[in-house]
Parts: structure tokens; sequence; C-alpha cells
């Protein structure tokens, strides 16, 4: 079933696992995270610079049509700037939506949050926010700033936000040197929270650390760039295999294989080892 993120990350947190959520760019990314996520809840999402390259509706009409698992997913606005950009996703059939207004000053994105709660919960839809700062570019030039634990229990108390993602040391994008992830910000941030808790900038992590973000309360966790490699690295595979071919359909499915296989690893890292496709 396709359905939002708030109760398929309060089962995760109740069951010390984690949903992955995976950025799509076009129908073959769409095509491998979908093969892989037959058996395992997770969310399909995209930033709004996908949707401008595009279209707001042909994400969500991708994912409709080519879902067919046994698992729930959430189609999923990530990042979104602006309550414009998060109802044009709702009317297209979002299940939920992100609001980032990390940064604004903590009141203003108390307000923005809430105006967007208002309008996605309008729409049966689910609201991640984010406090602190994620480093990296993915729709932000935001530098890395943790997450205060009793501003993040305030912020939820105020806004009514579904899932929080936090400030903890990771970023966007590749890391150009070791990241280092507060392990016990996230378990402070749980013990005063009764919301999900978000993962941003996972690509890159070791296997390790996101098991041991997942312990600590994290329960869903972003994957973006590393999905990107994965389509080039396969597109380049399937160009260099058939050098002649002009047909895209004889090698664009080596880079759907590679999204597939990038994602299952990731699933099986959230699953805490439970995931056997």
């Amino acid at each position: 079933m396709i359905t939002g993120i708030a109760e398929l990350l309060k089962v995760a947190r109740r069951g010390g696992y984690a949903v992955p959520a995976f950025n799509v760019d076009n129908l073959e990314s769409v095509m491998g995270v979908l093969e892989a996520c037959k058996d395992y809840p997770a969310i399909v999402q995209t930033i709004p610079r996908t949707l401008s390259y595009g279209g707001v509706g042909s994400y969500a009409a991708m994912i409709k049509s080519l879902y067919n698992g046994n698992a729930d997913i959430a189609i999923h606005l990530d990042h979104g700037g602006s309550l414009d950009i998060c109802k044009s996703c709702l009317v297209a059939g979002y299940t939920s939506i992100m609001i980032d207004g990390s940064a604004l000053p903590f009141d203003d994105n108390v307000k923005l949050t809430s105006e967007a709660v208002e309008l996605a919960h309008s729409f049966g839809a689910d609201v991640e926010a984010e406090l602190g700062g994620i480093g990296g570019k993915e729709e932000s030039s935001a530098q890395i700033r943790y997450t205060d634990p009793e501003e993040a229990r305030l912020f939820v108390k105020l806004t009514g936000v579904d899932a929080l993602a936090i400030g903890v040391g990771s970023a966007h994008g590749i890391y150009k040197g070791e990241p280092h992830i507060d392990i016990d910000r996230i378990r402070d941030i749980a013990s005063v929270t009764d919301v999900p808790l978000v993962l941003h900038g996972a690509s890159g992590l070791s296997n390790e650390v996101l098991t041991d973000c997942i312990r600590a309360g994290i329960a869903k966790i972003n994957f973006a760039t590393e999905l990107r490699q994965a389509f080039t690295r396969g597109l380049k595979e399937g160009l260099k295999l058939m050098p002649d071919a002009y047909d895209p359909k004889q090698y664009l499915p080596y880079a759907v294989e590679q999204v597939k296989q990038v994602a299952l690893s990731k699933i099986k890292v959230c699953a805490g080892g439970a995931f056997n496709p």
C-alpha cells in the first residue's frame, strides 16, 4: 500500500529498525528502487530541483504506476523550501512532505512548520521538518549545526510535526573526510521527543555508524548520492558493453540494476540484517 511516513516510522522506531528513504531522479532510478523495496517498507522521495527538471506530477505518477510490492511505501517531498512546493506535491498525490525551515530562526521555523503541518494534514498527509543543520548542498548551503535536545522537544510540541530531521554531524553529498556522527546526541533527542527521528546525508557513512544511529533512535535514513553514483556507473557500464547501441532500452537496464543493488544493500542495513531478498 502507498501510505504516509508517520505510521511507517512509528512502527520502525518501536521495532528498533529504520525505513530507508531513497531519492529518485528519473524513470530508471524509480524502477531500481521499487524493484528493491518490494518486500520491505521504504520511502521514495524527490527534491525540488528534481521536480523542476521532470515536473511535479511525473514522479508521483511513475511511482504509483510502477509500484507492485508487498510492503508499504510512501511518496515524499525531500527538503521542501516553501508552502507552495509542498502544496503542489500534495495535490499531485504525495503522501508526505518535508518542510525545511532549518535556516530560519527558531520561531520562524516553528511558524513555517506549523503552517505546513496544517496544510499537509488537511490532505491526510504527513510532515517531516528539520531543526539544526545538515551540511552539504541538497537544496541547501547550510553548514552542520547540531540540534539541541531541549529545542527539539519544544519544536515538536509547538508544531505537531510527524518526524524530525536532526543535525548530528552528517552532510549531503560526498564526504571529504571522516565524518563524526554524534550518537549520544541522537540518543538524547530520542529520549525527550515522541516523534521518529531522521538522518540525512547517510551516503558514505559506514554500515556500523548507520547501525549505531538506528540503535540510538533514528527511524528514517536518507540515501541520495550513492544512488546517483550507481545510476551513472550502470549507464557507463551499459554504454561500454554496447558502444554501438542507440536504443536507450538496451543500456539503461544496467543503470536500473545498479540502483537496485545499492538500494538492497541499504535496506539490509536498515533492517539490521533481518532482510534477505
